[in-house]
């Protein structure tokens, strides 16, 4: 056998043994899919009646503006800081990476 002949058989076999074992494992999936099955959830809600009305309370809180407002304002200025390629290049190594 020739080398080109050698690498071509262990190319093939090692082709073989990687979907053979993908074979088995995705049947062993399918064997477990049909003895274990999803259990479908099923809600029950309490009947409405038509002729008793439904009351309905919406409640807000005063501090929803400005928590949205500092939100934004955080996400401005973190899209601020990493605009520039290579901006971190300039602080140096961070606590993380430290040779020892």
């Amino acid at each position: 056998m020739t080398d080109f002949q050698s690498g071509l058989m262990i190319s093939v076999v090692g082709l073989v043994v990687t979907f053979s074992a993908l074979l088995i494992f995705i049947g062993v999936m399918v064997l477990l899919q049909k003895l274990f099955p999803v259990k479908k959830k099923t809600e029950t809600l309490a009947p409405i009646s038509p002729d008793k009305p439904v009351e309905l309370t919406i409640e807000t809180e005063s501090g929803d503006e400005e928590i949205a407002a500092a939100l934004a304002a955080i996400a401005y200025l973190h899209s601020q800081n990493t605009g520039q390629l290579g901006a971190t290049l300039l602080y140096g190594p961070g606590p993380y990476r430290t040779l020892r």
